[in-house]
Formats: structure tokens, sequence, C-alpha cells
């Protein structure tokens, strides 16, 4: 089956079909190598209908199919090796690292080193000749010192070479930058890993919005982050600040007026994040060495 070719052409159910194209599922290429149990969780379908899905998505092979096959067995291999964050705490977490087509939200108060294990996990692409898009939503650093940085933290004067330094500093430009994404990982096939640094950033113009529209905009997001890790098997990092959430006494959200108390929370809620791929990472520091 080409790849391009649409999801009408499987024939499948009419729900099962809605389903999949309000996550922005379109082509055979979207699902890419996605299995029955992250589709049933992803798009909230029974395991029964994820199986005949990618069974469809299968489907009867031309003469090539070894040659596929054995290019498949290469990814699969590939797929399974953890990617280190160079932090050791983290890793042991994560179960070794960070798997391939996985997303990993690292939130933290300031001076948390957010951003550097996401530079790690950039040296640690980089090492294996692969490449990255960095999009600073912050303003934080400019391209050189970016660069300049990942050598330094890596200790290998080359790696620059492999990220690609973008800023994004409102909401319309990152729903803009989410809906090029497949384009830009097509024109550059070495990028395996998207860094979104100081996500939550551009999401406070949206403090006075409706909240059915805000909701909207995060589902979009979801929609790109998850057709990107699945149809490209692409790797995604987000770092983001911590807000204070007040919380009544009864155990419900409060006010800074009503709360007992506040806690620290990631802020951008979990909503942007797909489920069934994504972890959620709280630094929390314990000293200036430790945490």
């Amino acid at each position: 089956m080409s790849p391009s070719r649409s999801l009408l052409s499987l024939g499948l159910p009419k729900d099962v079909l809605a389903a999949l194209t309000r996550l922005g599922y379109e082509t055979l290429q979207d699902l890419g190598s996605i299995t029955a149990e992250e589709l049933s969780e992803e798009v909230k379908i029974s395991i029964g209908d994820a199986r005949a899905v990618v069974s469809r998505l299968q489907g009867p092979q031309a003469p090539a199919t070894t040659l596929l096959m054995t290019q498949s067995a290469a990814l699969m291999v590939q797929k399974s090796q953890k990617i280190l964050t160079k932090c050791a705490a983290l890793d042991k977490i994560l179960g070794g690292g960070l798997s391939r087509g996985q997303i990993l939200e690292i939130s933290g108060p300031p001076g948390s080193p957010k951003e550097k294990i996401a530079l790690n996990i950039v040296s640690s692409f980089a090492e294996s000749g692969e490449e990255t898009v960095f999009v600073d939503c912050q303003n934080a650093a400019n391209p050189a010192e970016l660069r300049n940085s990942l050598e330094k933290f890596a200790k290998n004067a080359d790696l620059g070479r492999f990220i690609y330094p973008t800023r994004i500093q409102t909401l319309p430009e990152l729903l803009l930058f989410l809906h090029h994404l497949p384009a830009i990982l097509e024109s550059h096939p070495k990028v395996s890993l998207l860094v979104v640094n100081s996500i939550s950033f551009p999401f406070q113009s949206t403090t006075s919005f409706p909240i059915s529209q805000k909701n909207s905009i995060i589902d979009r997001v979801k929609q790109a982050l998850s057709k990107g890790a699945a149809s490209q098997k692409l790797t995604i990092v987000t770092t983001s600040q911590l807000a204070t959430k007040m919380i009544n006494a009864d155990g419900s959200p409060g006010t800074f007026d009503t709360g007992a108390r506040g806690v620290m929370l990631p802020s951008l809620g979990p909503g942007y994040l797909p489920s069934s791929k994504s972890y959620r990472v709280i630094l929390s520091p314990d000293g200036l060495t430790s945490g």
C-alpha cells in the first residue's frame, strides 16, 4: 500500500474513521508503525477496532515485502534502544532512558536544570548522528549560545551542527509551527528529536480566553504532538515552569482568598500531552547540588 493513501481507502467503520480524523490522522503514513494497543489508548476506540485498523494497514503486501520487513526490523532495533537523559535518577524512573516516539515533559522551579537535561538528551541524539529541532518559546538563548551550551555540556565541539534552533514567542506562532511540523520533518529526515523549551510561556495569553477556546487550542497541540510521535516516530521533550495552585481545605480547587494551601504544579495541565506515550517529571531541588 502507498503510505500517502487516504485512510478512506481502508473502508473503516464511520465511527472509527471519525475518531482518527479528529486526532489529525489522514493517511496511512500518519499511522506509521503504531501498535493496536497504542492506537486504542490514543484514539479511545476498542482494542478490537484498533486491531482491525492495524490489520488493514498491513494488508496484502507487494513483492517488496522482504525488504520492508528488513527495514522494519532495523527500525525496531533502533526504537528499542533507550536514549539517555544523562541524569541518573531520571534515567532510572524512565526504565533506563527515554524511548523513541515518547514524549517527556520536564517541569521545575526557576534555577532547576530543566534546560540542561533537555540539552543532555539533545547531545545523546547528536552523538548518534541524529538531529534536533530546538524551539525556544521564551527567548532564553540565541542560537549561538544554544550551540555553545550543547557543546559545553557534551564536551564535544562538533555537536552544535546537529541542532536547528528556532524562536517562537506567541501562541499563533506555536500553532503555525506545529501545523508545518510534518513538512519540516520531511525536509530534514535526520531530525529525530523535537525540544520545545518553555512550552507554557505562549499560553500566558490565553488566561482571558473562554475555557472552550483554550481547550480547543490545547487539543490542537495534542493532536500535532501525537501525530508527530506516531507517524514520524519523533521523540519530543518539553520544558515548563511551575505555577502555584491553591487548594481548599476539602481538596477542591481554590483561589488565593479561599485556598487553605498552595501546591506547585506545571503551568500547563496534562491536556496537551497524548496520555499513552507521555511522561511528566517535576524537578524538586533539595539544595544547591541535589534534588
